[in-house]
């Protein structure tokens, strides 16, 4: 399972495994040698997206939406 697309607002999920649209479920990630919980439900995709499914991130705890943020500003540097 790889994360792609990752922003504060969601990401993408590669893998084989699917979920029915609006199913909750929680990413654990590692952001340096902090794993954050993401948690959030799955919402649909268009075909030709790839294998797997996309996450909208919901009410993730502060401190996790720092370290989220972070990371990716210190990725796109």
């Amino acid at each position: 399972m790889r994360l792609t697309d990752l922003s504060p607002t969601g990401c993408f999920v590669d893998t084989s495994m699917t979920y029915p649209a609006g199913t909750p479920l929680t990413v654990f990630a590692m952001f340096g040698d902090s794993e954050v919980a993401l948690p959030g439900r799955v919402v649909p995709v268009s075909a030709g997206s790839g294998f797997g499914f996309a996450i909208d991130f919901a009410q993730i705890e502060e401190s996790a939406k720092q370290r989220l943020e972070a990371y990716i500003k210190e990725k796109s540097a």
